[in-house]
């Protein structure tokens, strides 16, 4: 019978020595049978307790055979170990047992459980890792069994319950976490998402829905909820909250920084304004006053010294005449430049095209030398003009501010003593090359005003030309040159056969951006 059992069986006797083995103990250690009897059982069970060969007590014998099972490690024949589970049972060495030899006082029976402990192995490094993610996990995870009742709580669900996981063991559900309706109202516990989930069978997943804690505590989270199926039926279910209120604490932040971020921009353009007011009615006092008082003042100083220079019974020597004259002339060019300054300016921000038409290069020219006088105010001014009489299809009225106000800006110096000197010569030269047309206007100081700069810079950009200065080093003075993609061509007749009159071109207040 010790043979036909599937389970390996060594029979030893009171010396620890092997006097019986079955097939299947010689198949386990991997020996004959015959090289496994007559061995120690040592050499097999290394840890083997040897109290266990000894006779036992005659207290003990009186109770019968007693078995006795343990984990233990075993050696093969080719040396590797695995565990085995032993189970001993002391026999009578005086009794005569069939197939059992006389004198053996104990049987041992092996089993290789080494699959059993590599399970065992795999399910606690699974239990760790899912505790290792339960316990770090930002959401909060909550187990419930079949009835609602709370088995497993993670340490953020236990933070957001306001309570400890041993204290939530066992309570129902629905007692530390209530669900809300839309209306603000706790819902029925047939209502709920977990009993709904319990119920059906099916997943649920809900955002920002209202919860409330025992404590009160009102809150949004995103709740998932998913059901744990064993054989078809749900045995309980597994909750998810996120907590959406630190994204609603950022929400409010951001919210608050913008409206002061929106209530400072309002107080600086209330600032702006005011200060936008102030200029505008300095502004408008200094308008008047030079529309007003000092415009009177020139204009009388204008008359008395014209009086005087043609006054007739007081002779004067011509010096004196001729410098009263002069006088008369730059108090008129004064008051000019004075009533041109104190026009109102209206810009209604739509971006004026040029009004191009067929004039004279020669006459344009002359209308911009003329033109540099209501710029440049009063200065004494010797032109050398190089113009061609050819014709050009430009807008007449800005190449004429153009003209002027480089005439202007070459003559302009911050030097009082300097200005005073003169006559101040100034080339003016237009050229041809291919359908380019190129003015060059130079001067004797660097100039450089930026209000000249822009505004005919604005004219070349909006003429498709280019506008460039150039500085001649350790020489003083300064010139600049204007490109314009200008049609020109010979004098010619137009339509009907006179070429286009530019008498009438007058400079203009018209002002144009750079990037007009």
């Amino acid at each position: 019978m010790v043979d036909l059992l599937p389970d390996a069986v060594l029979l030893v006797d009171d010396n620890g020595t092997i006097v019986r083995a079955n097939p299947a103990a010689a198949a386990l250690l991997g020996y004959e049978r015959h090289t496994v009897e007559g061995r120690g059982v040592l050499d097999f069970l290394p840890s083997f307790d040897w109290n266990l060969t000894r006779p036992p007590a005659i207290s003990e014998l009186s109770k019968g055979p007693r078995a006795a099972r343990l984990r233990t490690m075993a050696r093969a024949a080719d040396g590797r170990s695995f565990t085995a589970e032993i189970s001993t049972v002391r026999l009578d060495r005086h009794t005569t047992h069939e197939s059992i030899p006389y004198g053996s006082s104990l049987a041992i029976c092996l089993r290789d459980v080494t699959p059993d402990e590599d399970a065992r192995a795999a399910l606690s490094r699974s239990l760790l890792l899912a505790e290792a993610a339960l316990r770090t996990g930002g959401e909060a995870l909550i187990g419930t069994d079949a009835e609602g009742r709370i088995d497993l709580v993670n340490p953020a669900a236990a933070r957001l319950l306001g309570a400890k996981a041993s204290e939530l063991g066992g309570r129902e559900l629905r007692s530390v976490l209530t669900f809300l309706g839309y209306d603000g109202e706790p819902l029925d516990a047939e209502d709920a998402p977990a009993t709904e989930v319990l119920r059906t069978g099916r997943a649920s997943r809900r955002s920002t829905r209202e919860l409330r804690t025992p404590d009160g505590t009102r809150l949004t989270a995103d709740v998932a909820i998913r059901p744990v199926i064993v054989e078809g039926r749900s045995v309980g279910t597994v909750v998810a909250l996120a907590d959406r209120r630190p994204f609603e604490r950022l929400a409010d932040e951001y919210v608050a920084a913008q409206t002061r971020c929106l209530r400072d921009h309002k107080a600086e353009v209330e600032r702006q304004r005011a200060r936008a007011e102030r200029a505008v009615d300095h502004i408008r006092e200094l308008t008047e006053l030079l529309s007003g008082p000092v415009m009177n003042a020139l204009h009388h100083l204008y008359a008395e010294t014209s009086r005087l220079a043609d006054d007739s019974s007081r002779p004067l020597w011509p010096e004196a005449t001729a410098g009263l004259e002069a006088l008369a002339q730059d108090v008129r060019m004064t008051m000019a430049l004075m009533n041109r300054g104190s026009q109102p300016y209206h810009d209604d921000g739509i971006p004026v095209r040029p009004q191009r038409r067929t004039v004279l290069i020669d006459d344009l020219v002359q209308a911009g030398v003329r033109a540099a006088a209501a710029f440049a105010g009063p200065s004494r001014v010797q032109f050398s003009v190089h113009a061609p009489r050819l014709l050009v299809h430009v807008d007449p009225e800005e190449m004429t501010t153009a003209v002027g106000r480089l005439i202007a800006d070459v003559i302009h110096t911050d030097d009082e003593d300097a200005a005073d000197l003169g006559p101040h010569h100034v080339f003016v030269e237009a050229l041809r090359h291919r359908s380019v047309l190129r003015i060059e206007v130079r001067g004797p100081y660097d100039g450089g005003v930026q209000e000249h700069v822009d505004i005919v810079q604005g004219i070349a950009t909006a003429h498709g030309g280019t506008l460039r200065m150039r500085r001649a080093p350790g020489v003083g003075g300064s010139s600049y040159v204007l490109e314009l993609p200008a049609v020109v061509q010979d004098e010619a007749g137009g339509a009907d056969g006179t070429p286009a009159a530019a008498d009438g071109l007058r400079p203009t207040g018209r002002h144009r951006a750079p990037t007009a």
